[in-house]
């Protein structure tokens, strides 16, 4: 049975900008107050276009930054900002596979090796069981055993995020953060390295937050899904409910733009008039109004706060009329 792994409450981070010489800084909240629940085993799929937070948020899950506001919890401890050992003994519990696999492997490090360093720094396992666990992992993501002498040059891209995956899940951590982990590869390879990372979590029960602009592949992978606009989410709940009966605006529009080859379940494309509002001077109100074809007056005076409706939560004023 699954059990909570990681709660975040109201989480935000935010960045003293500069605007250039003798001007003053100020102060892009680049994400305000997500909250979620994650339980073993299952995946949270995070979505929205460049610029919404989804990348701020995967640092602060994986503790490279305090967050500014807002408390996350890791298997079942209160994260404290201030405590530099409390966080260096938790990252272990948090591992992330990032977009570029290449950029995020050392040129000059042999793959055993670089596997084998988690495990260096975090246990006490002697030099044979730390190689003994890098030939198993190794094994368990199709890797051939002479691979390990080699340099990450040396393999295609499906092959290094393989590697990184592997890297990844070998102190088997509770969480794993993948941040658009498919985009980077051919279309060929990326069903290969999904079934692979669904099949981990099968066996470890890990559990994913799965950031992605592919909404295509979130529906292949997600339990759940969380869509976020301007650093915060918009709605959010499960996959079936959402896909199924999307209601917030920004959701439909991303939704009707993932292409299909059925023709049954093509969408009418819902075209989104406007750029995304700049985070150093974010609207008032709705963050989304002056994009969205329902807006009212309500929706530019005061901005919405998520509230349960039809098995999701949702931040829209209208979202009634849109069922």
């Amino acid at each position: 049975m699954s059990h909570i792994v990681m709660q975040a409450n109201a989480l935000a981070r935010h960045y003293e900008v500069a605007q250039g010489f003798m001007k003053p800084k100020v102060k892009v909240k680049a994400l305000n107050g997500v909250s979620f629940t994650l339980h073993s085993g299952k995946t949270l799929a995070v979505v929205g276009e460049s610029g919404c937070g989804k990348s701020t948020l995967a640092r602060q899950l994986t503790l490279v930054e305090p967050p500014t506001e807002g408390q996350l919890t890791l298997s079942g401890e209160v994260i404290e900002p201030t405590d530099a050992k409390q966080r260096a003994r938790l990252r272990s519990h948090v591992q992330m596979v990032f977009q570029n696999p290449y950029a995020s492997l050392n040129p000059r490090q042999k793959i055993a090796d670089q596997l084998a360093e988690p495990l260096l720094l975090n246990t006490k396992l002697s030099p044979q069981e730390r190689k003994n666990a890098v030939e198993n992992i190794m094994q368990r993501v199709g890797l051939r055993p002479e691979f390990a002498h080699r340099y990450p040059h040396m393999f295609s891209g499906g092959q290094r995020q393989r590697i990184a995956l592997a890297r990844a899940m070998i102190l088997q951590p509770k969480v794993l953060v993948a941040d658009e982990p498919t985009s980077a590869l051919d279309v060929s390879i990326q069903a290969q390295v999904l079934n692979l990372f669904m099949d981990l979590q099968d066996e470890f029960k890990t559990a994913y937050v799965f950031i992605s602009h592919n909404l295509a592949v979130v529906e292949h992978v997600a339990d759940d899904v969380m869509v976020m606009y301007l650093g915060r989410v918009v709605e959010t709940g499960a996959k079936s409910v959402l896909f199924s009966q999307p209601l917030h605006p920004y959701t439909q529009a991303l939704l009707s733009a993932t292409p299909s080859i059925d023709t049954e379940h093509r969408q009418k494309k819902i075209k989104i008039v406007g750029e995304l509002p700049s985070p150093l001077n974010p609207p008032s109100g709705c963050a989304f109004h002056k994009r969205c074809p329902y807006a009212t007056d309500l929706c530019s005076s005061t901005e919405p706060q998520l509230r349960e409706l039809q098995g999701r939560q949702i931040a829209c004023h209208h979202a009634e009329t849109l069922i």
